[in-house]
């Protein structure tokens, strides 16, 4: 099961919900639909990950981008950002914050 933020069309800070450091890998999911142009698609996607964090099988539906993400420390949060590029060729990033820590 994901963890999806839905990528509202004028808001600039997004929120992942929290990961614990014992999880091992946690799917993570970003949804673009709403800043897609009329009739475009995702074409390709590529996560950064700050030093501490591990991302794996990072893929993307027309809509949706999503990476396993594993390690973090507890007590600390990162910046991960999904950049993407569409069908019709616009090149589009969000940055989003994921907090770790010990439930």
């Amino acid at each position: 099961m994901s963890r999806i933020t839905v990528l509202l069309a004028r808001t600039a800070r997004h929120v992942w919900p929290p990961k614990d450091p014992a999880e091992r890998r946690v799917e993570y999911a970003i949804d673009w639909a709403a800043r897609l142009g009329a009739g475009d698609a995702l074409a390709a996607s590529t996560f950064e990950l700050p030093s501490g964090l591990v991302a794996e099988n990072a893929v993307n539906t027309a809509t949706v981008a999503s990476v396993q993400i594993s390690g973090g420390a507890a007590g600390c949060a990162y910046e991960i950002v999904n950049r993407v590029t569409t069908a019709k060729g616009a090149e589009l990033e969000q940055a989003i914050r994921l907090r770790v820590k010990t439930r």
